[in-house]
């Protein structure tokens, strides 16, 4: 009798804390610090006040945008936080004041950036909306590159989900100097430059996420990543994924473990790129890289590129051999349509173990148009190893000189 009354005040105490703890969390309306959402007001000072009480207060708090226009200028919502958790839930559509264009955070050219925020949640079927501001960027001369719509530097921990990016111009999300994050069921919408930049990051998931962009690429991924995760992507009309362009100044850090599943690249220029500048003296190495369950849709470009002599300008010097490596690459069951029949390009450098353990198993890509054209799988200074059923023919047209 006794233990049984002990183990029923026990339980009866553990049901005050957590109400005590669920009384103490606050949920934080930006309406209740003025914001109109009435597509006129500006509403960036409602805001960075919300923000400014949901990051102070010490629990597991709530900052809620509800449905309505809100025209907002640059906006770092910054921590440290006292905050154990912050749901950032966002129901509304947030758009650019196009009064500024860049926050002061850390990193310099976003719209609104998150910026040394830990355990965030974002969630809703919101709408961040740049408005393409490029010509106030320009006219204004106040920024050095036009704005990314959404920036997460030095976050942890953190889940985004369920929300759009829209009409950005220098680019919808990016990712940099942080660990762990997570982007899941967000849709980019069909204007404005990079899908999502990646940089500087360890552990980073983009799953289930549709991609739309008419000139860049749906994902970038820049120097210094390790554990990159990206499944079920859809990327539509833009220049695909690239691993790029890296070596340009020789400072940058190496590529380790970038994983590519179950996606989709459909009307795109091109699906896969690995890149990195000819004559680059960055002695680094950019490896550990699967490439599995892809589908091309009716692709408009070259589908699969490694270039370690990349060279816009056609000027680069060719005396010295890039330093850049790209070993343990594993390309395995693609499959598709392509326009162009230049299936594969293989093109690496001369330094001895340039291109190390590449692997094609089971790859099957035809070309939609035009019987005559000829499916191409060309190779220099590379000879893959292939498995399974490969077409067009590992290596089977001469490299380009």
């Amino acid at each position: 009798m006794g233990s049984e009354f002990i183990h029923g005040i026990t339980w009866f105490l553990f049901l005050v804390a957590i109400c005590a703890i669920k009384a103490k969390a606050i949920s934080v309306d930006v309406v209740k610090f003025g914001a109109k959402g009435d597509g006129k007001t500006d509403d960036t000072k409602a805001f960075t006040q919300a923000w400014a009480q949901a990051c102070s207060e010490r629990q597991n708090n709530r900052y809620v945008i509800p449905k309505g226009t809100y025209i907002v200028g640059p906006v770092d919502f910054a921590g440290p936080c006292k905050a154990k958790t912050i749901h950032f839930k966002v129901d509304g559509t947030v758009q650019s004041s196009k009064k500024q264009s860049v926050t002061g955070g850390a990193h310099r050219n976003a719209w609104i950036s998150f910026t040394q925020v830990n355990n965030l949640f974002i969630s809703g079927d919101g709408i961040f909306d740049g408005q393409g501001f490029e010509g106030n960027c320009t006219q204004a001369k106040q920024c050095e590159q036009p704005p990314l719509n959404l920036i997460f530097a030095l976050v942890k921990d953190s889940h985004i989900q369920g929300i759009t990016s829209n009409n950005s111009v220098g680019g919808h999300i990016g990712i940099y100097r942080s660990i762990n994050v997570t982007v899941e069921d967000v849709d980019i919408g069909i204007k404005g430059g990079e899908g999502i930049l990646i940089e500087k990051s360890t552990n980073i998931n983009i799953i289930n996420t549709d991609i739309k962009i008419l000139h860049d690429n749906c994902v970038t991924i820049l120097d210094g990543n390790t554990g990159i995760n990206i499944e079920k992507m859809t990327c539509s009309q833009g220049n695909g994924l690239g691993v790029s362009v890296l070596g340009n100044t020789g400072k940058e850090e190496p590529v380790k473990g970038v994983t590519v599943r179950n996606c989709t690249f459909s009307h795109t220029e091109g699906a896969i790129r690995i890149q990195s500048s000819a004559a680059s003296n960055a002695n680094i190495a950019i490896s550990n890289l699967v490439f599995e369950d892809i589908i091309f849709d009716y692709l408009q470009n070259m589908a699969i590129i490694l270039d370690q002599e990349h060279c816009p300008s056609k000027q680069c010097p060719t005396t010295n051999p890039s330093k850049v490596k790209v070993e343990n690459v594993s390309f395995k069951n693609i499959r598709g349509t392509s326009v162009d029949p230049r299936i594969v390009i293989l093109e690496c450098g001369t330094a001895p173990d340039a291109c190390k353990d590449i692997r094609f198993i089971d790859l099957r890509v035809i070309v939609e148009g035009d019987d005559r054209l000829e499916t191409q799988f060309r190779c220099k200074n590379v000879k893959p190893a292939v498995a399974g059923h490969v077409d067009p023919a590992a290596c089977s047209t001469q490299a380009v000189a």
